[in-house]
């Protein structure tokens, strides 16, 4: 009888999340802007598709990855990749995220600076970085394929629940390529985007963030699970989750703000205002930080961890910045992330180093929703947000604040739970050298600088 309440409550966490799924998919298509011409036939014959599509990828990720065995099937033999193995793996992925952001942010400079219309813009040097971090997913996806199919027996889903870090490279290089062959679909058959909030790519940004989250499970995978401690206390292991949820909050906040950061530049936006109310900017804001902080966190054991991933992203997007020379850029969102974040360490320095008690989402809401209320200040002093009133504003940061706060939990633990063991010792923990990790990391910012530097303007 007891496992009846935790059942009901699994049911009624997934029928919340699929309602509330299903609303944000059709709010952020009216936000993207929804044309009112000869176009809206085929907008909304697109929309049905991608709606449709991505539900599919969610029924298949609930039947691979979560949905209980049928009685005639055993259960799998838990299969793990080597220690090493998951840590090299976990490095590549890291140079593949950034990629993925360092071509983001320079793909927006040149589309502001020169105007590129779609198609001329193919294979210019943003995009072919960007491409060599999807590239770095894709094919560790079809490398996870065929050590299922080689490897392990039975069906499917014993096979994806035997190995579910594999799994994982398989689903998420799968949801890419869907995400991938969207955005030029979109284009050939509908036109221009009206806004950079097109649905596709919000597709391309979600993927980019279960890619994050892959990144992230196999990177902790290796780590021990320690004790609570401080930021003070972080080691050289916790690096790379730093720099992952760092990333994160690089290319999560340029998509969510970046028609806002244009009105910092003196670009008016008229449908601005028609699609997107202005307590949008910080719901979403609030959104990223809470999701990125409770995770960091949370999976680190670390109160500091998020004000460390906050510091760190302001700190990598003002270097980029300079690097391009993009005066039309902004990295004030950054500094309007950083209150929410440091109220989440001290919420859990409070409950969890002092207290040595579990961290609650409510407590979370508790303390991102009172740091925002202050952050408003900051928030309209960087943004021309004249006409927002408090009670939108307030609203806005109460349901963002309880909604992801619970979940951004709930996949913290199904990330300790799911993820292979731990180690408990720290003693044991097989860490790659600090002259490997920094030699792949240098390599990488170097060809990033020089990929960049060689560059001709499209002009």
């Amino acid at each position: 009888m007891s496992a009846i309440p935790s059942i009901q409550t699994n049911r009624l966490g997934w029928t919340l999340s699929a309602v509330a799924g299903v609303l944000l998919f059709g709010a952020f298509t009216a936000w993207g802007g929804i044309p009112t011409d000869e176009r809206a036939g085929v907008f909304w014959a697109q929309m049905g598709v991608l709606f449709l599509a991505t539900c599919a990828f969610v029924a298949l990720f609930w039947h691979l990855m979560l949905r209980p065995l049928a009685p005639n099937l055993r259960v799998p033999k838990v299969d793990s990749l080597p220690v090493k193995l998951r840590q090299r793996i976990g490095l590549i992925q890291v140079g593949g995220l950034f990629a993925i952001v360092v071509g983001g942010m320079w793909d927006e400079l040149w589309h502001r600076t020169y105007g590129i219309p779609f198609g001329e813009d193919f294979f210019w040097r943003p995009h072919l970085l960007m491409y060599f971090g999807f590239v770095t997913f894709i094919a560790l996806g079809f490398w996870g394929l065929h050590y299922l199919s080689s490897r392990l027996k039975g069906s499917f889903q014993q096979r994806f629940c035997a190995n579910p870090i594999v799994g994982l490279f398989v689903l998420n290089a799968a949801f890419m390529l869907y995400g991938l062959a969207s955005d030029p679909f979109w284009h050939l058959t509908f036109g221009e985007d009206l806004a950079a909030w097109s649905v596709p790519h919000l597709i391309l940004l979600t993927s980019y963030l279960l890619s994050l989250l892959v990144a992230a499970f196999v990177n902790l995978s290796t780590l021990p699970l320690g004790r609570w401690r401080t930021i003070l206390r972080l080691n050289f292991a916790d690096a790379l989750p730093i720099l992952l949820f760092a990333a994160g909050l690089l290319l999560w906040l340029q998509i969510a703000l970046i028609d806002w950061d244009q009105t910092r530049s003196g670009i008016q936006l008229e449908w601005l205002g028609l699609f997107r109310p202005e307590w949008l900017l910080a719901g979403n804001l609030l959104a990223s930080v809470t999701m990125l902080g409770v995770l960091a966190t949370r999976l680190l054991r670390c109160a500091g961890a998020a004000t460390a991933v906050g510091l760190l992203a302001l700190a990598i997007r003002f270097g980029m910045l300079q690097l391009l020379d993009a005066e039309v850029l902004h990295y004030v969102a950054w500094i309007a992330a950083l209150l929410p974040l440091v109220a989440i360490d001290i919420y859990a320095y409070y409950r969890a180093v002092l207290r040595d008690e579990a961290l609650d989402w409510r407590g979370t809401a508790l303390v991102v929703i009172a740091a925002m209320l202050p952050n408003a200040l900051v928030i309209r002093s960087l943004y021309p947000l004249e006409s927002t009133d408090n009670l939108s504003y307030g609203l806005a940061v109460l349901v963002v604040g309880i909604g992801v706060s619970w979940i951004s939990h709930r996949v913290a633990d199904a990330m300790l739970s799911r993820g292979a063991p731990k180690l408990e010792d720290s003693s044991q923990a097989i860490v790659l050298r600090p002259a490997l990790t920094f030699g792949v990391l240098g390599a990488f910012v170097a060809f990033f600088i020089f990929f960049i530097a060689t560059a001709a303007p499209p002009v």
